[in-house]
């Protein structure tokens, strides 16, 4: 069971490919082993923590990059520095599966491009760094480990 974020990018309001090289540069920083069958990456950071992604087209196996979505288990400063990093060189916006439906935004000129009905209908939240993301994600996924832990609590007995 995860906790997940789905990252897309849009121009015009229409989701358009996303910046493959830069953001490849970014996993590139960290280690991480790649499963081309289903196109995922588990990434494995110094502090120990660790966060699963799912994203065709980074590794140049001719798919377009436009996105992904990552799936979270726990939290740290370092998944949150490498999701920031990451969508903000990939060009990509952050919608958190949470109540309270939300983008993130990770640059400024991101916001401008997002689909009408998404601005009128979600909160649009801008953030500046991979601390800014764990405040805006941390009420949702405080939410999602209490019923994480009750449901496989339940399931133990």
């Amino acid at each position: 069971m995860s906790f997940d974020l789905f990252l897309v990018s849009f121009h015009d309001g229409k989701n358009v490919a996303a910046d493959a090289p830069a953001a490849k540069a970014i996993l590139d920083a960290v280690k991480f082993q790649h499963d081309p069958r289903f196109d995922s990456y588990v990434i494995d950071f110094d502090d120990g923590s660790h966060a699963e992604m799912y994203a065709g087209g980074l590794d140049g196996a001719g798919k377009e990059f436009d996105g992904g979505m990552i799936a979270l288990r726990g939290m740290s400063e370092a998944i949150g520095d490498f999701i920031f990093e990451f969508s903000r060189a990939a060009g990509c916006v952050m919608f958190p599966a949470i109540e309270g439906a939300c983008v993130l935004v990770p640059q400024d000129d991101l916001a401008k491009h997002l689909p009408k009905d998404i601005t009128e209908k979600m909160k649009v939240i801008q953030i500046a760094s991979g601390a800014e993301l764990l405040a805006a994600l941390s009420g949702g996924y405080d939410a999602w480990r209490a019923y994480r832990d009750r449901i496989v609590g339940e399931s133990k007995q």
